[in-house]
């Protein structure tokens, strides 16, 4: 567990204001000045000055008085939402999610947008610009702190550049953070898109406590991690590449050097092209594999037995590939969610819960879940990226332009 205690020292003033807005925001339902001494060991007076510092900026409020046995009703904490906000932007190959946080954790407004097909990332870069002003209608601008982007990797998190994602034609060496900041004025953070959706579910008031293993099912499929209470990122930036781990024997893909890993196994095209082969789909329907998925998972849904063989055996592999991640990071938690695991959850997550533990080396126990920002998780992840970098004692780290 993340060590939460803050220090009296005077000069650590700053860091025990963030101990204690994190806190605060953790709590949703309120916490008392007491409470806040127990969970950060702060003393009374520490916590006193703070919470007087923050109401006075307006960053927390007193809401109700409670009752617990014996002494004086408590009033509880609890921050203003519309006190800060940030943009979080996920740039898949398919769709542009555009959206505004606030600092409670909570989506005030959200656009989708086809990801332009041309390789112009300056056209790109002028919607994205377009996209954010639009989500912030009604929202005053000078409580937004920033935007954060996720995208494709690999990426360069030093110089703010996308590094020839593999499913973003055209986008070599883009200068993504910088552009961005020109074209909007705001401070801009650049993360992997894994990695910003498990920044999300670990920032999120409502997400996953604890350390997690973060398996992502989009357009590629990747792995995040959180680790002793920190996101694990890798010595560049763009740990949880996973997609190439060998999981059956079984030909899964035309090329023999794709098949049986898990990027062919598990994802949609895959599975549409194996729903067609087999007489499950049509072979007119795969030839649109977006809706060809959506059918193949409707079908699965209303019972159609070749539909749910083909996903549970997908699911199957997914725990083959999972099952050593777990073990290497010794951990009895995974998270799974991205923009297409709510289609396949009903058919996989029980598979995932059934076949990985007895898979596991040193655990009897696993707790499998879906993620409860599931398709917007990338999103999210980026604008708490921003929040985390200005308002938690444990930011990431991000360079910033």
């Amino acid at each position: 567990m993340v060590d939460t205690r803050g220090s009296n020292l005077p000069r650590l003033a700053d860091y025990n204001q963030t101990v204690v807005l994190e806190a605060i925001r953790r709590r949703p339902e309120g916490v008392s000045r007491v409470e806040l001494g127990e969970i950060t060991r702060l003393t009374p007076q520490t916590i006193s000055n703070i919470t007087r510092r923050l109401m006075s900026t307006g960053v927390v409020d007193e809401g109700e008085r409670v009752t617990a046995g014996r002494g004086k009703p408590r009033t509880l904490l609890q921050v203003r939402p519309d006190r800060w906000h940030a943009v979080g932007v996920h740039i898949d190959p398919r769709l542009l999610t555009v959206l505004c946080l606030d600092l409670a954790g909570g989506v005030h407004r959200r656009i989708t947008h086809p990801t332009p097909g041309a390789p112009d990332p300056v056209h790109a870069v002028q919607l994205i610009r377009d996209l954010a002003d639009e989500v912030l209608t009604d929202v005053d601008p000078t409580t937004v702190l920033g935007l954060g982007v996720a995208a494709p990797g690999p990426i360069d998190v030093v110089a703010g550049r996308l590094h020839r994602p593999p499913q973003l034609n055209g986008w070599e060496d883009v200068a993504l953070r910088a552009d961005l900041h020109r074209a909007t004025g705001w401070p801009v953070l650049l993360d992997k898109d894994v990695t910003a959706a498990v920044t999300g579910e670990q920032w999120s008031s409502e997400g996953t406590r604890g350390d997690f293993l973060y398996l992502y099912l989009g357009t590629g499929i990747a792995a995040g991690a959180v680790l002793g209470g920190v996101v694990h990122r890798g010595s560049t930036n763009n740990a949880g590449e996973v997609g190439d781990t060998l999981v059956t024997r079984r030909a899964t893909d035309p090329d023999p050097t794709r098949s049986g890993r898990l990027h062919t196994t598990t994802l949609p095209g895959s599975l549409v092209r194996r729903a067609a082969e087999s007489g499950v789909l049509a072979a007119t329907d795969a030839t649109d594999s977006s809706g060809a998925f959506a059918e193949l998972c409707r079908m699965a849904d209303t019972g159609h037995r070749g539909a749910v063989r083909l996903l549970r055996t997908a699911g199957r592999d997914l725990a083959a590939g999972v099952a050593p991640l777990l073990n290497f990071l010794d951990l009895g938690t995974l998270v799974v969610g991205g923009p297409v695991w709510p289609r396949l959850a009903a058919h996989q997550l029980p598979v995932l819960q059934e076949r990985l533990p007895p898979m596991l080396a040193a655990r009897d126990e696993l707790v499998v879940r879906t993620s409860r920002l599931a398709e917007l998780g990338a999103a999210q992840g980026a604008a708490a990226l921003v929040l985390d970098h200005f308002l938690s004692p444990r930011p990431a780290g991000l360079v910033m332009e």
